[in-house]
């Protein structure tokens, strides 16, 4: 817990209290009401993200065992439902927390991107079929458990996943050759009649799907109410330090993330290679339920995928009651950022080599930034000295 908890510390450089704002009893109150709500979302969230990933895990325990074309398109649906929870989610990220503490967290194992191909399964060259990986060399890698997975990945470099969403992603759409749709794996891939390494790409897949749901339930737990994280989260001393690094987190994945790496990086290399989902051509959704994510914690309200609205006092709320005009603000570079995502044309690989993509996806960018400063306002506003840096 200590471990956990070192962050605020260390980031304290970077934010600070002010003398400006006077912390009346109420004051802080209000915000140790921002952080119990932020908890309750955050749980509320990975559930849901749990649910999914354990519904398609089974859509692939399924098709495995008996490969159909229909089953295939099953496990593609369903990696598609699990996707906007989990994306909401990375709106938690960027501040050392269960996600992706330094020496406890599995973002890596979860949406670790981009994704070389070639380190998983065979690719193609034109008309020519190159069988390289770890599915097509049983020599080199006898075995495919989720120990070896775990420790091989990114072994040779960021590129070299070889777990989490995307590689799942990737083992249920194959290369995405296509410049108008996604990739277009067969199902015949996993038929051991007709394919040689089917049995290891099953295997393979049902062990990458696997540690997703065990990966997604190591992060639940630590935010569960008997969890001593968040009991030290929403520790009224610890309360400043929460705030902090909740916004911290917000700005981050609004600007390092967002408009740094999975837009302007994208937008600099013209490359679908670089691209956040290119073997489905869900990219565009990505950046949409991100956003979602960010406006979650602002607003304090999340409805989860049964219906359920779970909500409460929220920096909208805080703001609204306390500093009117940067509330204002705030809405009003929320709305924008979220109208220039959804401007982006569809599919983001065709978006990055179009002038009129190029011009919504810059759009975005600038958008995203003017977000990520008036977060670092809103910080301000409460009493704080923030800083987002441009890249993560």
């Amino acid at each position: 817990m200590k471990k956990i908890f070192l962050l605020s510390c260390s980031i304290l450089f970077l934010a600070k209290c002010s003398s400006e704002e006077k912390a009346t009893p109420q004051i802080v109150a209000n915000k140790s009401e921002i952080v119990k709500t932020y908890s309750k979302i955050v749980l509320a969230s990975y559930s849901d993200a749990l649910e999914q990933a354990q519904k398609l895990n089974q859509e692939i325990a399924t098709f495995t065992a008996n490969p159909s074309a229909a089953g295939l398109e099953k496990c593609k649906q369903a990696w598609l439902n699990a996707r906007p929870s989990y994306l909401q989610t990375e709106a938690y990220r960027f501040y050392s927390g269960p996600i992706d503490n330094d020496s406890t967290g599995v973002e890596g194992l979860l949406n670790a991107w981009p994704l070389d191909e070639a380190y998983i399964d065979y690719t193609k060259n034109n008309s020519y079929i190159i069988e390289t990986g770890v599915i097509n060399d049983s020599l080199n890698y006898p075995s495919i458990t989720s120990d070896f997975l775990v420790k091989d990945n990114e072994l040779n470099g960021e590129t070299d996943v070889k777990v989490g969403y995307h590689a799942i992603e990737f083992l249920l759409w194959g290369q995405d050759e296509s410049k108008t749709g996604p990739g277009n794996r067969p199902y015949t891939d996993y038929l051991i009649a007709s394919n040689k390494n089917a049995f290891r790409r099953a295997t393979y897949l049902k062990v990458v799907s696997n540690l997703l749901v065990e990966s997604l339930q190591q992060v639940k737990q630590q935010w569960e109410t008997s969890s001593n994280f968040r009991k030290e989260f929403e520790k009224e001393s610890n309360t400043d330090a929460s705030i902090i690094n909740i916004l911290i987190g917000l700005g981050k994945l609004s600007k390092g993330e967002l408009a740094g790496e999975r837009l302007g990086a994208t937008l600099a290399n013209k490359s679908q290679e670089d691209e956040h989902s290119c073997f489905s051509d869900n990219t565009h959704n990505d950046f949409i339920y991100n956003q979602k994510g960010i406006n979650n914690v602002f607003v304090g309200s999340y409805t989860m995928t049964n219906g359920t609205k779970i909500e409460g006092y929220s920096f909208s709320e805080y703001l609204k009651n306390t500093k009117i005009s940067a509330f204002n603000e705030t809405v009003l570079k929320l709305n924008k950022s979220t109208d220039a995502i959804k401007n982006i044309p569809v599919p983001f690989d065709l978006a990055i080599e179009s002038a009129t993509g190029q011009q919504k996806i810059t759009e975005a960018i600038a958008s995203l930034k003017e977000q990520s400063n008036q977060i670092v306002q809103i910080a301000k506003e409460m009493g704080y000295t923030l800083i987002v840096p441009e890249k993560n």
